[in-house]
């Protein structure tokens, strides 16, 4: 690796980010990890301070877009001030772009036409990247993580509390691991510094579910930990349970991060046993 290679992780605090530092400093990649909080990307002098000051190679947004994280007004600053000092901009993004739109799987040509307000909103920082003309955008798949709320700790509180559960087999999902999220922003940028692969990127797990079958495995992950109440899960589309979880997840084809970066999917399972296993030992 060059030794000028430097990195900026935005949003060392979520999820991601926090995977991504980790495993930046196991190989001992020169970084400088920072909080959501600590910036006001919206004050576009200070943004340029910063990113120069701190001599960045790239700059890593972790955040996702959204009122509450990464809005499309940040996302134009951060796009003008790494233009301008020809450092590259790596924003993660996710597949809400496509929600609302018909199609059973889709490719980054696919032109997005949300119909959400929190498609549009993703849309619009998408957007506003793509202005750096040094920019990776990675949308990933339906996301679970070791840490805060999700839907995976949804279910293991509904196994510990509920004796019956009542899920959609019909909601699609394409559950994919933060840490794995991680190692494919880490792989990019490590890659990128050798040739001109800028563009829009998808990446999920190799192996889509719904709700229902992902439960199950949740479920029996559990148990290897902790007794739990439940002792039946049924499929039931039309339960008032399903409305405490996230939506179908729009398919994402992952080909052509493959074919670019070498970059194969994995399966998610493997990922949620060591994150449900760390959940009951960090508790």
């Amino acid at each position: 690796m060059l030794q000028s290679f430097h990195l900026v992780i935005l949003g060392s605090d979520t999820s991601v980010g926090q995977a991504l530092t980790e495993q930046a400093q196991a190989q001992n990649v020169s970084l400088h990890a920072i909080s959501f909080k600590d910036w006001d990307l919206s004050d576009a002098a200070l943004t340029l301070k910063k990113v120069k000051e701190l001599e960045a190679s790239i700059v890593i947004n972790c955040v996702m877009p959204s009122p509450f994280g990464t809005t499309a007004k940040m996302a134009k600053v951060l796009a003008q001030v790494c233009g301008e000092l020809e450092v590259g901009l790596l924003q993660l993004s996710n597949n809400k772009v496509f929600t609302g739109q018909e199609g059973g799987l889709f490719k980054e040509e696919d032109q997005p036409y949300p119909q959400s307000q929190a498609g549009q909103d993703v849309l619009a920082v998408e957007e506003a990247v793509a202005t750096c003309a040094q920019h990776l955008i990675l949308r990933s798949g339906w996301m679970f993580s070791s840490q805060g709320e999700d839907d995976v700790t949804r279910l293991l509180s509904l196994a510990q509390e509920q004796q019956h559960l009542y899920l959609s087999d019909n909601k699609q999902l394409s559950p994919t691991s933060a840490c794995d999220i991680a190692a494919v922003l880490l792989a990019m940028v490590q890659q990128v510094q050798f040739a001109e692969l800028w563009g829009t990127y998808h990446y999920c797990s190799s192996e889509p579910t719904t709700l229902f079958k992902f439960s199950e495995v949740v479920v029996a992950e559990a148990r290897q930990h902790q007794d739990v109440k439940v002792d039946e899960i049924n499929s039931d589309a039309s339960h008032e349970m399903n409305v405490l979880f996230a939506e179908s997840s729009p398919k994402l084809a992952c080909k052509k991060l493959l074919f670019t970066f070498g970059i194969k999917a994995k399966p998610w399972r493997p990922a949620l046993s060591r994150i449900i296993k760390t959940r009951y030992t960090t508790a």
